[in-house]
């Protein structure tokens, strides 16, 4: 997985193809496509490509402030309050600019960041850059990146392909920073009566999370005894971390299964597979 600084490093590549794919994507659609709803409540295609093309600004600044020793947000921002504004602000302005400044917009913020990325070297991954959520390692922006790509390119498409899938360019990628990602989220959402071993299994890959109060653990692994074990293929196990599938339905279905102590399994799923 790429908790190792080799593997965060080998997936800087995959960012700059996925990006280039979605910015050709962009440029083949007729101007109805911009319009179009997309999966998150509210947003149509053009609001998901200014997102994005905003966040491969904020992640070159923010990487490269963090990298310097002194992480701070981007746009000058001081608090998450004025990032969501300084954000916002932007992001009307790209749009008011119709498709062309969007796909402009996309394709700087993404040549912007692949430079900054391109130029990281082993010793810099564990440093901290600033989110808005807190201090991230370096490494880790590598695979939140791929992953926004990722989650937007599928929310564009999911209500008008049936079904959608995630691009299989990058599902590799995706599954090997899903870890990093799980433990992140357990470990905000944790809850009391959660503590335990759990052994994830995504198709033929599987890992282990051990909770332990607010602490999470993980295993590389799997290990051979736990309490309780998700399984599912790799890409609904990815769409369910980022919110993207209904647990319940993937349960009913048997796509998704538990075993060991299901009120366990049933807790971890509560607390990993959730909408954002």
């Amino acid at each position: 997985m790429a908790f190792s600084t080799r593997e965060q490093l080998a997936n800087i590549p995959v960012v700059a193809s996925e990006s280039a794919r979605l910015a050709q994507t962009f440029r083949s659609w007729p101007p109805s496509h911009w319009s179009r709803p997309a999966y998150c409540p509210g947003w149509a295609a053009a609001d998901a490509v200014a997102h994005l093309a905003l966040g491969g600004d904020f992640y070159a600044q923010t990487i490269t402030a963090g990298r310097s020793g002194e992480p701070k947000l981007p746009w000058g921002a001081s608090n998450p309050a004025e990032f969501r504004e300084a954000r916002q602000a932007a992001s009307k302005k790209l749009m008011d600019g119709g498709p062309a400044a969007l796909i402009e917009g996309f394709e700087q913020g993404a040549t912007k960041l692949q430079t900054v990325l391109e130029s990281l070297q082993e010793a810099d991954l564990a440093k901290v850059a600033q989110h808005p959520r807190g201090l991230i390692p370096l490494g880790l922006w590598v695979g939140m990146r791929l992953t926004e790509l990722s989650a937007h390119d599928w929310d564009i498409r999911q209500p008008h392909e049936t079904p959608a899938h995630l691009a299989p360019t990058a599902l590799p990628a995706l599954l090997s920073v899903l870890p990093e990602m799980q433990m992140q989220f357990v470990a905000q959402r944790v809850i009391e009566g959660m503590d335990g071993v759990y052994v994830l299994r995504a198709g033929d890959t599987a890992w282990g999370l051990t909770v332990r109060g607010k602490t999470v653990t993980y295993q590389a692994a799997p290990p051979m005894s736990c309490d309780a074990s998700l399984s599912t293929d790799a890409e609904s196990m990815i769409l369910l971390s980022l919110g993207r599938a209904d647990p319940a339905a993937k349960l009913q279905s048997r796509a998704l299964t538990i075993t060991g102590n299901t009120d366990k399994g049933q807790q971890l799923c509560a607390t990993l597979f959730r909408a954002f």
